[in-house]
């Protein structure tokens, strides 16, 4: 499990590659690992195809993209 100084230096890299940009495709690859949205793994695909990239964020040792 990493460390929190560790968790802040992946999500400061990720800021500088990922910020501005749009996801031109995405791919859910176990169905399990969106369990939680209720309208499945073709509805959340479909929200997030095309949309761009605004922030990064951290809770915890949980990466966030915004």
């Amino acid at each position: 499990m990493p460390e929190l100084p560790e968790v802040e230096v992946v999500r400061r890299g990720l800021a500088a590659h990922v910020i501005g940009r749009t996801l031109p495709a995405v791919r859910v690859h176990h169905p399990r690992a969106v369990r939680r949205h209720e309208a499945g793994p073709a509805d959340l695909t479909a929200r997030l195809l095309d949309t761009t990239i605004t922030g990064t964020g951290r809770r915890g040792k949980y990466l966030w993209l915004t």
